[in-house]
């Protein structure tokens, strides 16, 4: 029984591990304070906000992680599509009030 339970243990602990390193690749903003993250399966997934213009984040961005391979949106809400270590990166960005909402989900490559 340990034989079996063992290497299923090890392989649902490097799957977390994997998971949870792919969201730390992605940058946050200085002043991010987050809101929920979900890194334990695909999609993962982290929201926050910061008091920083729409403009100012995506320059974030842009500075970070160069330019997005494609971007939607306006100045009250913005969408920034990246690939990162072969997973699709998707940054949505909405402002409300005097702050600005970051989204990010990042999908497996397989899925």
């Amino acid at each position: 029984m340990i034989k079996i339970i063992t290497p299923l243990l090890l392989t649902i602990c490097l799957t977390t591990f994997t998971c949870a390193a792919n969201l730390e690749r992605i940058p946050l903003p200085v002043d991010f304070k987050q809101s929920l993250e979900i890194s334990d399966d695909y999609p993962l997934i982290q929201t926050g906000y910061v008091a920083q213009s729409i403009s100012a984040v995506t320059a974030f961005y842009q500075q970070a992680l160069g330019q997005p391979e494609l971007t939607t949106g306006d100045n009250t809400r913005r969408t920034l599509f990246y690939t990162i270590d072969n997973n699709t990166v998707r940054i949505s960005l909405y402002v409300r009030d005097y702050t600005t909402e970051i989204a990010i989900m990042v999908t497996a490559a397989n899925n």
